[in-house]
């Protein structure tokens, strides 16, 4: 639920949050599977860390949920680039930035990491660039 917090922390205006989750346990207001969610009306903002082995799925109908100009933000490992699976993405919706985090994250209680780099992948619909921009962000 970091996401939710940090956007209205970020904003100075009262803004609707959608959040879905599959999982029971979760303090989502939509406890659903995204890829069987039919929005009423289309989102200026999707931002997610998804399940590596549905991504592709969850950012094309990600992008499709997006009002045109909107955006896609998606929480994926650095070497999500690569794979020929992904070639056809990269080709017809390339995105506009890549934020590289350069300190390893960590998803657990015990702040420990993994050997995996992670960036924040960001397309805006209808706009496809010849190649993304890339910025490494800093932790301290």
């Amino acid at each position: 639920m970091s996401y939710p917090t940090a956007i209205q922390g970020f904003s100075n205006q009262d803004i609707l949050i959608d959040t879905i989750d599959i999982r029971e346990d979760s303090r989502a207001n939509l406890n659903q599977d995204y890829l069987e969610f039919r929005p009423k009306e289309k989102y200026d903002l999707i931002i997610t860390n998804p399940p590596f082995n549905i991504s592709l799925d969850i950012i094309n109908k990600a992008l499709n949920d997006v009002k045109e100009d909107g955006f896609v933000i998606m929480l994926l490992r650095l070497n999500y680039l690569g794979g020929k699976i992904r070639q056809e993405l990269w080709q017809n919706t390339m995105p506009k930035y890549v934020f590289v985090h350069n300190k390893r994250m960590s998803f657990t209680d015990d702040k420990k990491t993994d050997s995996i780099e992670y960036a924040h992948f960001v397309w805006q619909k209808g706009y496809n660039p010849n190649f993304s921009k890339l910025k490494v962000l800093i932790s301290r």
